[in-house]
């Protein structure tokens, strides 16, 4: 349950439910990366490895299959806000192993591809096991492809520090895919995506926590109770924050089911004259959270030499906040004041409302038919917009990644 999942997973992420095969033919191949994502400040650092292969058993079968192996390390955000005087926000220490994977088997027949996929992952505090089947159908000489997939997720969560140390939860996670491949000409490639998603469960972070204010505040109860040994401002004095000490947080609380909406559109289009592709995509995302996403993608491919491909690239990423997100509550305290408490509460900054920006360069060597090697940067940064969350809870990153593809 960390922060830096939701990068991590992601290569997978893609490889296990969006992965729509334009290339027909199977290609015996093995591919290796190796990404140093690293954020400023001391913040979260995964150094990943991840290896990815392609077999074809046979004329109507073919597999596929990766591992990905994750080294975790850094300063998380808690959830509270700065304590006053102090410009950043509050982080703990972390450190994790992750170790994931999964395998696919491929079978064609006439116009159809069906593919079923389990997927396994496991680290100190989270372990999942995912399913899924995809089918795929061809028409108009298999320049059109119509796909359909169905997945499905177990995941358990038990905290190994913090509020909850222990404390076993679980969530299933449902999806549903429907997706159409075009290929309008010799040079263009559409392709359209919806997805629909469920989760039930335990969806909380177990190791984000939320300030109550009136934390800080004696109950009218209490005041009555103090009022006959001590003055108001004693009694106020008693309760009040000191500085200096760490906040009194609460564990977040964040409702037990999503159904999430994904619509994708992307286009490939080769630009004969000049030599180079451009890939532009944009992919809308709505949850039952109130959460609202929009992003945009470009990506250019420029063939230097008959060797060298240069790519530059940018994805902007903006999304509206949680009906549930503060960066503090002022009434709340489930201890002292559950009748004022919320339903749901958390102060993540992930669910929070900001925009971000990823600017990246890859290099691409074919040294020959059977092997390429490749290197790349990007530059990752979120920007705030509700001017209630500390600018120091977002995160400016460095991501860095090599490695090569050998076809056999």
């Amino acid at each position: 349950m960390r922060i830096a999942r939701y990068i991590r997973l992601f290569y997978l992420i893609l490889l296990l439910h969006y992965n729509i095969r334009i290339n027909l033919k199977a290609e015996d191949r093995v591919d290796y990366k190796y990404e140093d994502y690293s954020e400023e400040n001391g913040r979260i650092r995964v150094k990943t490895s991840s290896i990815l292969f392609e077999k074809e058993l046979s004329e109507n079968i073919n597999t596929q299959g990766a591992f990905v192996y994750d080294g975790i390390s850094g300063a998380t955000p808690t959830g509270a806000p700065p304590i006053p005087g102090e410009y950043e926000v509050d982080t703990t220490e972390i450190t994790d192993i992750r170790r994931a994977g999964f395998i696919n088997a491929e079978y064609s027949f006439e116009d159809y591809l069906l593919t079923p996929q389990i997927a396994y992952s496991k680290e100190s505090d989270y372990e999942s096991i995912g399913l899924s089947l995809k089918s795929s159908r061809y028409f108009n000489d298999k320049n059109t492809t119509f796909t359909v997939g169905l997945g499905h997720d177990f995941d358990k969560i038990i905290p190994n520090f913090g509020m909850l140390i222990d404390s076993k939860k679980e969530k299933d996670n449902s999806q549903f895919l429907v997706g159409l491949n075009q290929n309008i000409n010799t040079k263009t490639i559409l392709s359209l995506n919806l997805s629909l998603g469920y989760t039930d469960g335990y969806l909380s972070d177990p190791y984000k926590g939320v300030l109550f204010e009136d934390y800080y505040t004696p109950t009218p109860k209490e005041r009555d109770e103090l009022s006959q040994f001590l003055s108001i401002e004693e009694i106020e004095e008693i309760y009040s924050y000191k500085i200096g000490d760490p906040y009194v947080l609460f564990p977040e609380k964040r409702p037990s089911k999503k159904f999430r909406q994904v619509a994708l559109i992307s286009i490939l289009h080769y630009l004969e004259k000049i030599r180079a592709g451009l890939d532009i995509s944009y992919r809308f995302y709505h949850d039952d959270f109130g959460i609202n996403s929009n992003t945009l993608a470009l990506t250019w491919r420029q063939k230097i030499t008959d060797m060298f491909i240069l790519e530059p690239s940018y994805r902007f990423y903006n999304q509206s906040a949680a009906n549930f997100y503060d960066s503090s509550f002022k009434f709340g305290n489930p201890d002292a004041n559950a009748n004022n408490t919320p339903g749901n509460y958390s102060s993540d900054f992930r669910l929070s409302d900001f925009d971000s920006h990823t600017y990246g360069l890859k290099l691409v060597y074919n040294h020959s038919d059977s092997l390429s090697f490749n290197i790349s940067w990007k530059r990752y940064s979120m920007i705030g917009n509700d001017k209630i969350t500390s600018p120091s809870a977002y995160i400016d990153a460095d991501i860095v990644s090599g490695g090569f593809k050998i076809w056999y």
